[in-house]
């Protein structure tokens, strides 16, 4: 794998990445995904293709949405020639299904899934110790495919804290995927987030998705039963931070306000 020889923050070359495929009861979706650069990662081998209707798969008793993980991989990000590696990008890309029979392709539903998914996935005073999820909602339109974008930052209870970006597509009524990149939030990327957030940027926009024609049948469909325009709504970060004394967590930004509005008057 090559990277560039000049550069204070490096990434491997997109040129030279192989365009991978994954096919999904017929729908192909494929990226400029590079392998696994990191010496100490391992490369996980994943199927080509599966059924996104093998329930099994997919869904267990106590979730609402199951994933399956189509790629994954760990990037270096490099520095200056010769010397070392700053950091790494870990990427992840998932198929999600709804249980509950979720009609994705309705305007602003999925992101309804994806907050109700964050808030799921961050709820565990376990693991997570401050949370700031939800952040710089968005619409990105890449190579005319509509994505809901976010990002989170994350400090864990025991490993490294990461920011995390995150694009997530509707593929059908009830399924969905996720382009994940996750690196650690340190002083040694602080100043390269901003490269780093390009260069993930760079990769979506090698994202292409050919769907059959009964995914354009039912997007025709969803579009008969609503006539909304879908707009990204201006919505308040979720946030997570340990408190001291009960261990529990706030949950809204707005929820916390509220809180110390209503504190204030009783004073």
């Amino acid at each position: 794998m090559s990277y560039p020889l000049l550069g204070s923050v490096r990434f491997p070359k997109l040129k030279d990445a192989k365009q991978r495929s994954f096919k999904l009861s017929g729908i192909e979706v494929s990226a400029a995904l590079n392998p696994t650069a990191t010496k100490w990662g391992v490369q996980r081998e994943h199927s080509p293709s599966f059924n996104l209707y093998d329930h099994e798969k997919f869904i267990t008793d106590k979730e609402s949405v199951g994933y399956e993980t189509c790629y994954s991989s760990i990037w270096d990000i490099k520095g200056i020639f010769g010397l070392g590696i700053k950091s790494y990008i870990q990427f992840r890309l998932l198929v999600a299904k709804c249980k509950d029979g979720q009609n994705l392709f309705l305007p602003g539903k999925l992101l309804d899934v994806v907050k109700s998914e964050t808030s799921r996935q961050f709820n565990d005073e376990r693991y997570y110790l401050d949370v700031t999820a939800l952040q710089n909602v968005e619409t990105w339109v890449i190579n005319d495919i509509e994505f809901t974008y976010h990002m989170n930052e994350v400090e864990h209870s025991t490993h490294s804290n990461f920011i995390e970006y995150i694009w997530s597509v509707p593929i059908t009524e009830n399924h969905y995927l996720q382009f994940l990149f996750g690196f650690p939030k340190n002083g040694k990327t602080a100043s390269h987030e901003a490269a780093i957030r390009s260069y993930c940027t760079s990769i979506m926009k090698t994202v292409q998705i050919d769907s059959p024609e009964w995914v354009g049948r039912e997007r025709t469909t969803t579009a008969s039963l609503s006539k909304d325009t879908h707009q990204v709504d201006d919505i308040e970060p979720l946030i997570w931070k340990r408190e001291a004394d009960t261990g529990s967590y706030l949950d809204f930004r707005r929820e916390a306000a509220e809180k110390a509005k209503q504190t204030e008057e009783q004073q």
